[in-house]
């Protein structure tokens, strides 16, 4: 039987729980945006690695995921944050202008071009007029990025090592972000895993 989305990442959660919860310092320079006051939505929280760093700073967010293990990690390993499941491909069970800020990393580079669209008028939609999302995905320069590295679905979009990403350039950056609003973003690297990921950082301003 066929493996769905959230039995592999069940699965991916599993093989790293009981490691430390790591994370960079990427949010570090949007901390002026952030306050104890602020509205803070997290998709795709894995195990919680921005929700740790954020915690640290004495501020909580409501981390979602679409795997029950891993909301259910954060809320032992930080019990102040608020969990939810939340499948990223429906509607957010939020109310419109709900969140100050939004912070998808490394989570939004799963889907086809259509439902990446309705994914952002969703990001858009929850989003206060003038609220942030702080985001990263995939670079069309990561070592993962193109056709000899799996199937192609679409361009820049392939089915790679179990998975469907979206590899991101500055093109597709500016179509899909820039549903949201005002959007600036810049190449960047991570060495949180065993390999360096390259991947493309995003601040959209929300516009309604």
């Amino acid at each position: 039987m066929e493996r769905t989305f959230n039995d592999m990442w069940n699965k991916n959660h599993l093989n790293n729980m009981g490691d430390e919860i790591k994370y960079d310092n990427w949010l570090e320079k949007y901390m002026k945006f952030f306050n104890k006051e602020s509205k803070i939505l997290e998709l795709g929280c894995g195990l919680g690695n921005n929700a740790k760093f954020l915690a640290e700073h004495g501020i909580y967010e409501v981390a979602t995921d679409l795997s029950e293990i891993a909301v259910n990690y954060v809320k032992t390993q930080i019990p102040q944050t608020e969990v939810q499941i939340l499948d990223l491909t429906k509607p957010f069970q939020f109310e419109d202008n709900s969140f100050d800020i939004v912070i998808a990393d490394l989570c939004l580079h799963y889907f086809s071009s259509d439902m990446t669209i309705k994914i952002m008028n969703e990001i858009k939609r929850v989003l206060k007029n003038g609220g942030r999302l702080f985001a990263r995905v995939n670079s069309t320069k990561d070592l993962n990025h193109g056709a000899g590295q799996g199937k192609k679905l679409e361009e820049n979009y392939y089915f790679v090592e179990g998975y469907n990403k979206r590899f991101f350039d500055e093109r597709d950056t500016k179509k899909f972000f820039g549903t949201i609003g005002d959007c600036l973003a810049k190449e960047g690297t991570m060495e949180r895993y065993a390999k360096k990921k390259f991947l493309i950082e995003i601040e959209a301003i929300c516009k309604k």
